[in-house]
């Protein structure tokens, strides 16, 4: 039995206790809000007297912080322009080195609940967590925050209870409140109770009561501007901030190539097998060194890369499913035609081990004989590299909203890497089908893209197609920033665009007051 089977009778007879009982519900409610409000009246008058400072921001994360790559972007650019930033979230993965480096990046850690949390049960877990939150997030903006910032700049989701913390922060400490709208709140909770759940009703007002006024907000697709606006009537500048890579995310090196696959390749379990993981010093499976001087192997596998959080809005059934398809047209063929298959998954969730154990009885029953799939992490300093030295990209993301784009693939494009992307509404204002990549609805298309992609590999037709886009748009190219505030180029590097969308336009207070 589960531990939230487990904890079920016990949740429903406590539910059942205070609603019956006034007093018990009174009681419970009032435990949890009295402190709340005490803690407020404290950082309210602590605040009052703290100095306002023009150019510095509050960057907010309800989430790790190392594993949120846009708002650590975020907070890089605005240290680039000379603002002063505060990065508040949970500190459980290491930030992007830009952060730990730059003094005026200050990074300041939520307070995650006490381990002894969670043999507690649902119905006391919840709100206990919700109020360390509420407690933690009032205590770094208001107090621990040495000043006044000008912005407050906030992700959502998670919604609850982010947006109302940060609207109660902003008003109280004077910050012009941004939001950056990576997605809809509700619609992630309808995967995983369903759309006609009460919950998601309740979740929706907040979101839509919460989030519709702010000085600006952010969003990651036309899409989603157009939705949220033309839907909740959402008040403020309104400003499409593409994903982009930031400008060190490019094609690795062979040499660096081989150091990071020393590297990594002993970390991986299980290991690789003999044939790719028994070399000499001077060889990786990818590539080889002679006289200090490193090459790619003509014979190498192709390495296809993926990255997920292990949510349910990616379905790795269907990678799977591509791979038992690529394997069976390899069995096929001239073994000659297609390469073997090194696939490199990189996150960390909870979906994981079920993947890995469907792997593992593919690789032990002797069904995949030329394809190899490893689930690792990667540190964010070496995840550009690792992305760099694909030959292919896959994204298995399917937007819950039909209206967010998924971050990975711009990684991958900034690599120079062409991206086989699951078809989703808005797909298209990224992966342009046969131009940058390929899209696909099943495991069967995928593994049909991956075999006509990879035929002739290293010389591959379709693949050097493919990568010619990249070649076009490579980051070095003149002409490809765009001045023109609040408008985007084709493709650019995140500070390109940044300094096109947020610093000459959303940041630009003077203008919006002349406006």
């Amino acid at each position: 039995m589960s531990t939230l089977d487990n904890d079920e009778p016990l949740t429903t007879l406590m539910l059942d206790r205070l609603a019956g009982s006034p007093v018990l519900l009174i009681s419970a409610l009032a435990a949890l809000v009295f402190p709340p409000i005490v803690a407020l009246f404290l950082c309210t008058r602590h605040v009052a007297a703290r100095p306002f400072r023009h150019r510095s921001a509050t960057v907010l994360v309800l989430g790790d912080l190392g594993r949120s790559p846009r708002m650590m972007y975020h907070s890089e650019s605005l240290a680039k322009a000379g603002w002063e930033t505060f990065a508040i979230g949970y500190g459980d993965t290491t930030p992007i080195p830009a952060l730990l480096e730059t003094p005026l990046v200050h990074l300041l850690h939520l307070h995650n609940p006490p381990s002894l949390l969670l043999r507690l049960p649902w119905v006391l877990r919840a709100p206990i967590r919700i109020l360390t939150q509420i407690t933690s997030v009032l205590y770094l903006c208001l107090i621990k925050v040495p000043v006044r910032t000008e912005v407050l700049l906030v992700q959502n989701p998670p919604s609850i209870p982010t947006l109302a913390l940060a609207q109660l922060v902003a008003k109280i400490s004077g910050s012009k409140l941004i939001i950056d709208w990576h997605n809809t709140g509700h619609s992630i909770l309808a995967l995983r109770v369903g759309a006609q759940s009460p919950l998601v009703s309740a979740a929706t007002w907040f979101e839509k009561t919460y989030g519709r006024h702010a000085y600006a907000h952010l969003f990651v697709t036309d899409a989603l501007r157009a939705h949220l606006s033309a839907t909740w009537g959402l008040q403020g500048i309104k400003a499409v901030l593409h994903d982009r890579p930031p400008a060190h995310f490019r094609r690795t090196e062979p040499l660096i190539n081989h150091e990071l696959f020393r590297r990594l390749v002993p970390t991986l379990e299980p290991p690789l097998p003999a044939h790719l993981s028994a070399m000499s010093p001077a060889e990786t499976p990818f590539t080889i060194v002679h006289s200090h001087l490193a090459t790619l192997r003509p014979t190498r596998p192709a390495l296809i890369v993926s990255s997920t959080s292990w949510t349910t809005d990616e379905d790795f059934s269907l990678l799977l499913t591509a791979l038992d398809a690529y394997q069976t047209v390899k069995s096929q063929q001239d073994s000659a035609a297609l390469p073997t298959l090194v696939v490199i998954i990189t996150g960390r969730g909870a979906l994981r081990p079920a993947f890995e154990a469907a792997v593992a009885r593919r690789e032990a029953s002797g069904t995949w004989r030329d394809v190899v799939v490893r689930c690792t992490f990667v540190a964010a300093r070496d995840y550009p590299l690792v992305l760099g030295c694909a030959d292919v990209g896959v994204s298995l993301h399917q937007s819950s909203s039909g209206r967010d784009l998924p971050m990975k693939v711009v990684d991958m494009f900034g690599c120079g890497v062409p991206v086989l992307a699951r078809k989703f509404a808005c797909i298209a204002e990224l992966v342009r089908d046969g131009v940058n990549g390929r899209v696909f609805d099943t495991g069967e298309q995928l593994g049909q893209q991956l075999v006509e992609s990879l035929t002739g590999f290293p010389a591959a037709p379709a693949l050097d197609r493919l990568r010619a886009y990249f070649d076009k748009h490579d980051a070095a190219s003149p002409g490809r920033a765009l001045h023109v505030p609040g408008k985007e180029a084709e493709w650019t590097t995140w500070d390109q665009n940044w300094d096109d969308v947020m610093r000459r336009d959303v940041l630009d207070f003077r203008r919006h007051r002349r406006d």
